[in-house]
């Protein structure tokens, strides 16, 4: 082989090199963009804890959010073996430095991490009955999520 030929071989050899390692910066960044991403909605998903009581006019729902944004909140409930129904939303209050304030969350007054939030839901329940309830909640990015479910049993009162 001439000198030349020896050049340009080389230069070739540089240049799909040069290639091969771009490819391989590009597939990194965009597994770490990815990657990040992913990350970055987990952390932001939303997280609550639940605690149901009940009484023959209704349930209250308290919900501490551990995690994320509550815009939104709804009970499903029925009494055990029977079909699910939607109660009414009669009101939720917060506790605020102020003192306990009503309002109901949404995506403007939502409720974030660190804070609670009670609401109490109508529902015509009998004493000494079992009620299964599911809580649905709406997070900042307009998914709804089950934050809890279980069975509450209402005493006689």
């Amino acid at each position: 082989m001439n000198q030349k030929t020896r050049r340009k071989l080389r230069g070739l050899t540089t240049v799909e090199a040069l290639l091969i390692a771009a490819g391989f910066i590009i597939v990194g960044v965009i597994g770490a963009l990815t990657f990040q991403q992913i990350g970055k909605s987990a952390s932001e998903a939303l997280r609550a804890n639940a605690i149901v009581t009940a009484d023959r006019g209704g349930l209250d729902v308290t919900v501490e959010v551990l995690n994320g944004k509550l815009t939104a909140i709804a009970l499903r409930y029925g009494e055990s073996g029977g079909q699910l129904n939607d109660a009414r939303l009669q009101g939720c209050w917060r506790a605020t430095a102020s003192g306990i304030t009503p309002g109901t969350p949404s995506s403007r007054n939502p409720v974030v991490a660190g804070q609670s939030i009670t609401c109490r839901f109508t529902a015509s329940l009998q004493s000494g009955r079992q009620y299964v309830y599911v809580i649905l909640a709406g997070d900042e990015s307009g998914k709804t999520v089950q934050i809890a479910k279980g069975v509450v049993t209402v005493g006689i009162s």
